[in-house]
């Protein structure tokens, strides 16, 4: 699978301050504004000169766009932050001059920002020292595990063959409509079957001879996807349209019953499903790869578990071992 890049994902908290700070019609989104006496799209004005802190005999590197601070942006990196910008909103106009401005206009806000607050108490917060630790974590997971799985991928022979092993997942459910019969005896069962197979009526006869309570419908049931009971069930799932089981054993005497119609119960085509499952089938071998990682790692690192002080704060016994 296409893996991720790790930038992405601040890239897209960046794309909406962007949005939010310089509108879209300066990224080339969305409808442009006009104005009655312009008919071109005026770019926000830049930041104004920012202090120089570091020492005026330092020439700012030859490569860099702006610097603030010790901070400095270069092409490069900016033209990385476009590639990024782009991934995350396709409509994004990489090769606008206006929008490629309003993006290196955000950057330098969104740095003198940062400056500002590192100037401050800000960065000695528990609360944002917590955050900043919890995403360096997320994304170190992030990476490693993409770097675990990038060449893990489920092929159309590995969907093919869970298709085949499957099929009863992926066949539509059958609706019935069935009539009964019911004998409180085998024997009583079994004469009625010989008149019913000698062409009798089955209504006609469930009218007259059937225990149940719907005798009087000419034991006709409800519609269903599933029988009332499994001997049922199992009785009908072979028989066609207006074919008529044998006699068997249920809950309340010995049954015959007459499939009235059946419909549904097609297979779903592997064409129409194979995406789906080459999708879902990667990631259950991705998430092994995982799993069976964690397990070594587990066997690595050896954790210690306070299983007492676990179950007070969780409020059951821990899973650990």
């Amino acid at each position: 699978m296409k893996k991720r890049p790790l930038a992405a994902f601040v890239l897209a908290a960046f794309a909406a301050g962007t949005l939010f700070l310089t509108g879209c019609d300066l990224l080339g989104i969305g409808p442009k504004k006009h104005n009655n006496t312009q008919n071109e799209t005026q770019s926000a004005p830049p930041p104004a000169p920012v202090a120089q802190t570091t020492s005026p005999s330092i020439p700012i590197p030859a490569d860099a766009l702006v610097r603030i601070g010790n901070w400095t942006l270069s092409s490069e990196e900016f033209n990385s932050r476009l590639n990024l910008l782009k991934q995350q909103l396709p409509e994004f106009k990489a090769n606008d001059p206006n929008a490629k401005g309003a993006v290196l206009d955000e950057l330098i806000r969104q740095q003198l920002l940062v400056q500002d607050a590192q100037d401050s108490d800000i960065g000695n917060s528990k609360d944002i020292k917590d955050a900043v630790e919890d995403f360096r974590k997320t994304l170190l997971v992030q990476e490693l595990a993409s770097r675990m799985t990038k060449d893990v991928v489920a092929t159309e022979s590995d969907a093919r063959t869970y298709y085949e092993a499957n099929k009863d997942k992926f066949t539509e459910p059958s609706t019935w409509q069935v009539s009964e019969i019911l004998a409180k005896d085998e024997a009583a069962a079994k004469n009625i079957l010989v008149q019913v197979l000698q062409g009798g009526d089955f209504a006609q006869i469930a009218q007259a001879q059937s225990k149940a309570s719907n005798a009087a419908q000419g034991g006709k049931l409800e519609t269903f996807t599933k029988a009332p009971f499994e001997a049922m069930q199992t009785a009908i799932a072979n028989l066609d349209t207006g074919s008529v089981s044998g006699v068997f054993k249920g809950p309340e005497g010995y049954y015959i019953v007459k499939v009235d119609s059946k419909t549904g119960g097609a297979l779903k085509p592997f064409a129409d499903l194979k995406k789906d499952l080459i999708y879902g089938l990667t990631m259950q071998k991705q998430q092994a790869v995982i799993l069976n990682r964690l397990k070594d790692l587990a066997e690595k690192y050896k954790p210690e578990y306070n299983k007492e002080l676990i179950e007070q704060t969780i409020g059951r016994p821990s899973n650990t071992n």
